[in-house]
């Protein structure tokens, strides 16, 4: 386990399970979701703490894309038979680099991922802590002769120690949602975002957005948090609160779900080039 400390804040990441963060405190208090934890996470891949989706974020709409025939038995499928969340889930990464508020860490694609995302290439992830922030900046490298899709993303669940969710107030700067089929799909069609900043209450929220302007804020007790990304790095956006939770997930994505299937807004990584994307949690005390 890597444990990272600047003033108030310490964050634990685990390069042995797929360098999911499994804690983000700020005075011992814990700013991520935990769910069912690390047994769950490691057992199903159940979403925790800040877990890398890679090579592609949420799901794809069928075990083919591109040319490429994926074996069912190699991914994590969804209620619907879906490939979901990627195959990096639980893998060891390499730690290349570490002080106590900065850590670097790797992973080359193997052979088993390479069956299921046939394109060279290497992972780095880079994660710089400050007394008020956290920065996790994510590099894909294309390493053969073939371009690299970038479909990747994160899945941040944000808390605040000891707010209920009846009592903590979101900010979810969405102006654009992609509208999605039954299956979490998106169908090709946008429409205007809806949310209202106020508490969360007995709201829930499951949506993919295209357009935002800001950062999500959680407010509750005497803390804020905010999650900050965007522009050519995480154009996508995809909010998740279940339920009964007390979390808010805002999750940065390179391209919509799906994009190795349609090719909507997927870009790619030139042999021998790379391409780093950038979010960072910034956490400050309000009295």
């Amino acid at each position: 386990m890597i444990t990272l400390r600047a003033g108030d804040l310490e964050a634990d990441w685990l390069p042995d399970d797929g360098m999911v963060g499994a804690s983000l405190r700020w005075r011992g208090g814990e700013l991520l979701g935990q769910r069912g934890g690390l047994d769950a996470y490691r057992a199903k891949g159940s979403a925790f703490g800040i877990p890398l989706l890679a090579p592609w974020a949420n799901r794809l709409d069928g075990l083919q894309y591109g040319g490429v025939t994926i074996d069912p038995d190699a991914v994590k499928l969804d209620g619907n038979g879906l490939p979901k969340d990627g195959v990096l889930a639980g893998r060891t990464w390499t730690v290349a680099e570490q002080t106590d508020d900065h850590a670097v860490v790797t992973l080359d694609a193997d052979e088993a991922i390479l069956a299921v995302f046939p394109f060279p290439h290497a992972w780095q992830v880079a994660v710089t802590l400050a007394p008020d922030a956290m920065t996790v900046a994510t590099t894909l490298t294309a390493t053969g002769d073939v371009p690299v899709p970038i479909a990747f993303g994160w899945h941040p669940l944000f808390q605040l120690p000891g707010v209920p969710r009846a009592e903590l107030d979101v900010t979810l700067p969405v102006t654009t949602e992609l509208t999605l089929d039954d299956r979490g799909i998106p169908d090709g069609g946008t429409r205007p975002a809806e949310w209202a900043t106020g508490p969360l209450a007995d709201r829930t929220v499951d949506a993919e957005y295209s357009a935002f302007d800001g950062d999500l804020v959680l407010r509750g007790g005497d803390l804020e948090l905010r999650a900050s990304f965007g522009g050519d790095d995480y154009p996508v956006g995809h909010a998740w609160a279940p339920a009964g939770e007390p979390f808010v997930a805002w999750e940065p994505m390179t391209a919509p779900t799906n994009a190795l299937v349609t090719g909507d807004g997927l870009r790619h990584v030139q042999p021998g080039e790379s391409f780093t994307a950038t979010f960072s949690v910034h956490v400050r005390k309000l009295t």
